[in-house]
Parts: C-alpha cells; sequence; structure tokens
C-alpha cells in the first residue's frame, strides 16, 4: 500500500482515560499518514483498545475483538490490534486464545506503537506499567468541531484499594506537570474546546509525586486562565482527598464548574476497611456537609460497589441509607468482581450473584426517586447549556448539558426552538424533567 492510501479503524472501550490513550494511538497513526476511518470494513489496520477492569469489561472486549477479527479473516483488515488494559493485563493469553489477532499492544507502550505499524509481523509489546506517560510532543487526535474534550492528568494509582486492579496494571501515579496540562488546553481551546474533564485514576492525588508543590488547586487555577475555555470539570477525586481549596476553587472561579466526582464505593465502616479505602463513613458525610455549605449549587456524583466479599445485609441497607441521605445528583453502581491478584481474590464470605444483584437493583430504584426529584427541583431555574449536537434531522431541538451533567455518564438537557450552534453555551430555562433529562427553553 503507498503511504497515502492506508487506513485505519479505532474501537475504544471503557472509561475515558481508555479514550484519552486511543486519542494518542490515533495521533501517531496520523503522522505515519494513515486516514482515520469509522467503518471498520474499510479499514486496512484495526485497533481494538480494551478494557480489563472487572470481568463485564474483559468479556466486552473479548466480544469486540472477536467482531473486528471478522475483518482480519474475511475482510480488508490486514492488521488487528489488541491494546490497553485486557492486553496488558493478559497478554500472553491473548496471543494464545486468539490467533487472529496480529499485535498486542500494552496500556504504558504507546511509544511502541509507530513500530508496530510498520512491523509485518506478529507483535507483542507489553512494557512494563508505568513505562509511557503523555508528553508535550505526544501527539493526539480529537474530533474535529468537538465542544468538549477529556484531559488526562495523570496515569496509574498508589492507592491500595482491596479490589482494584488498576495498580497492576497501569503502576503507580504519574502525574503530568502543570505547565503540560495548561499547553494541551491552550491548543484544544484553539481547535474549538470550550469545556475540559479532567481525568485520571486518582485526581486528589494529583501533583503529589511531583514534588514541586503541584496539585489539583493549583492545577484548576491555572486552567482558569486559559482564553478559550469556558468550562473545566475534575473526575473522579478520592473522597479524603478533597481540600477545602478546591471547594472554595469551585464557588470563586469563572470556569471550573461546580461538579464534585467522588466514588465513594461505599458507606459502612466494616466494608470500607475490608476494602481498604483508608477512611471511614464520617469521612464521607464531612465532605458532602462541607461540599454543600462551601459551593450551595454544587452537583453530587458517585460509584457505589456491591456485594464487596464480608458485605451483610446490614452493611448493604447503611450504604442504602447513605445514598437516600446523600441525594447524589448522579449515581452509578457496580457489583462485585473477583479480580485475580488484588487482596479481596477469593476472599470470603462470598455474596451470592443473587443478592449482589438484588442489592445493585435497590441501589438504582432508590436512586432513580432521588434523581427524578433532584431534576424536578431544576424546573423554573435558568442554567447555562452547552450544545452538543442536533436532537433531530431538522434541527428544531437541540441537545446539550448544563454544568452539573458531564459528557456520556450523566443525563441530557434538550433545548426548544433555538438557533444556536454547535459549541455554543447558551441560558436556557428549565420547563419540564424526566428521571435523568430535562428540556428547556432558551431566553
Amino acid at each position: 500500500m503507498s503511504k497515502k492510501s492506508r487506513t485505519i479503524h479505532f474501537l475504544s472501550l471503557g472509561c475515558p482515560k481508555n479514550r484519552v490513550d486511543t486519542e494518542v494511538l490515533a495521533g501517531i497513526a496520523a503522522l505515519e499518514g494513515y486516514s482515520l476511518v469509522p467503518d471498520p470494513s474499510d479499514a486496512d489496520v484495526i485497533v481494538v483498545n480494551t478494557c480489563g477492569f472487572i470481568a463485564d469489561a474483559r468479556e466486552e472486549s473479548v466480544n469486540a475483538l472477536l467482531e473486528m477479527g471478522r475483518h482480519r479473516t474475511d475482510g480488508r483488515c490486514k492488521k488487528l490490534v489488541a491494546a490497553g488494559c485486557l492486553s496488558q493485563r493478559y497478554a500472553l493469553e491473548v496471543a494464545r486464545e486468539m490467533p487472529e489477532i496480529d499485535c498486542i499492544l500494552g496500556t504504558t507502550a504507546a511509544d511502541h506503537f509507530e513500530d508496530i505499524l510498520s512491523d509485518s509481523g506478529r507483535v507483542v509489546e507489553v512494557s512494563a506499567p508505568g513505562h509511557f506517560l503523555q508528553g508535550p510532543d505526544t501527539p493526539r487526535f480529537v474530533e474535529s468541531g468537538a465542544p468538549s474534550a477529556y484531559v488526562k492528568v495523570a496515569d496509574g494509582c498508589s492507592r491500595k484499594c482491596a479490589f482494584c486492579a488498576i495498580p497492576s496494571i497501569r503502576g503507580k501515579a504519574r502525574s503530568r506537570p502543570i505547565a503540560q496540562i495548561v499547553g494541551e488546553a491552550v491548543q484544544l481551546a484553539k481547535g474549538g474546546v470550550v469545556e475540559i474533564n479532567l481525568v485520571s485514576q486518582d485526581t486528589s492525588a494529583y501533583g503529589a509525586d511531583l514534588g514541586d508543590g503541584s496539585d489539583i488547586v493549583a492545577l484548576v487555577h491555572a486552567l482558569d486562565r486559559v482564553e478559550g475555555l469556558q468550562w473545566v470539570r475534575v473526575h473522579y477525586l478520592y473522597p479524603d482527598g478533597v481540600p477545602d481549596e478546591l471547594l472554595h476553587a469551585m464557588a470563586d472561579l469563572k470556569k471550573l464548574v461546580p461538579y464534585l466526582d467522588i466514588p465513594i464505593q461505599h458507606a459502612a465502616a466494616k466494608i470500607l476497611k475490608r476494602m481498604r479505602r483508608g477512611h471511614g463513613p464520617r469521612t464521607l458525610t464531612s465532605l458532602i456537609k462541607r461540599a454543600r455549605q462551601i459551593v450551595p449549587d454544587i452537583f453530587l456524583r458517585t460509584t457505589v460497589l456491591v456485594g464487596h466479599p464480608g458485605e451483610t445485609a446490614g452493611d448493604f441497607e447503611e450504604l442504602l441509607d447513605f445514598v437516600k441521605w446523600a441525594r447524589f445528583d448522579h449515581l452509578g453502581v457496580f457489583r462485585y468482581s473477583d479480580e485475580e491478584g488484588t487482596p479481596s481474590f477469593q476472599k470470603g464470605p462470598v455474596v451470592s450473584r443473587r443478592d449482589s444483584y438484588n442489592r445493585f437493583r435497590k441501589v438504582m430504584k432508590a436512586q432513580r426517586v432521588i434523581a427524578r426529584k433532584n431534576n424536578l427541583g431544576m424546573v423554573g431555574k435558568i442554567v447555562r447549556v452547552l450544545v452538543e449536537d442536533s436532537a433531530d434531522e431538522a434541527g428544531y431541538v437541540l441537545v446539550g448539558r448544563h454544568r452539573g451533567q458531564a459528557p456520556e455518564v450523566d443525563g441530557k438537557t434538550y433545548l426548544v426552538s433555538s438557533d444556536a450552534r454547535v459549541g455554543d453555551i447558551v441560558d436556557a430555562r428549565v420547563v419540564s424533567n424526566s428521571d435523568h433529562d430535562l428540556l428547556a427553553e432558551p431566553i
């Protein structure tokens, strides 16, 4: 193939952090002369950036690889690449059991992707966790015209939660310097991005490894000065690592949205201890009270984990009571997945799949009531809405998000009778609601 004719397709699975990794790989491919195509049947190379965090995610990744493998055996594709967490964690198993895959690329081996693209043989490239971190010269392909983008501020995690395999996959926390992150934000803003979402495995620990005084508070203050940006959102803050200074920044800074994403995982003291979270329920209660006192219009998001080994019916009721008390605006629920290599692996007492599923349903049911009531309280209020797309072909209804709605994981705000364009931020009055979405009229 001539250099100009080569095409490549990317399928990114899992979390937004994986999305950024995919965009980095796409940037490298673009520099190598590849054209990105949305249809895998048109691709000479297909890359599946997998997730290997929990069993369900691994199953999804394997199914995606099998599906893309059909293009390798029966279609145009000449090279199938399995990248990401599944490849990092189970490289030998993937290589042995899926012969249709040509190349296996781990989570921290992006600097070898150029070699993989040019190599004609079968390659397994899995560096030690922590080998690669995005730098100032790392290419990245961000969809043209997208008003929102993720910015990875660090990779890896130095926490030791008993249920989590991320440190063994990604390595210890490694932060990018503030100047580098600001430089990336400046380039994104020049490309039309008005909202950036800061992500990492533990954003509250940002900067601790740099040894130069950098922290999340200093970072958001620096980003507040980037011309062209309108919203800065912080994700994945560990509950015991949220300083009051960050809450005051949410109240005072123009661009930092009042949105607190704190994955609590549980609220029963015994289970928090078994999970090795390093804090108890008082820490959670205190943080939520302080957040609402310092930032009265704050929006709260969390995730919880049900069915962890040792969780009794009483422990679960403590979690459920806490969820009802906290009244989170957005909440996600995971069922425990027994991950080999973690301290919780094959530890009892085991919670049955049936009990785990029933607890999952109970939390979701309770949160649905809370979310509906919270959204009902938004009716009549004026919100600022970032327009992301048209909800219908005629363009009469636009879809976007207000400051309390993060991309992909939260609800949407629909706008009627507006001539706004994608990327505009407009004031609108909320006129009705559903469990997760809002309908608003531009002012």
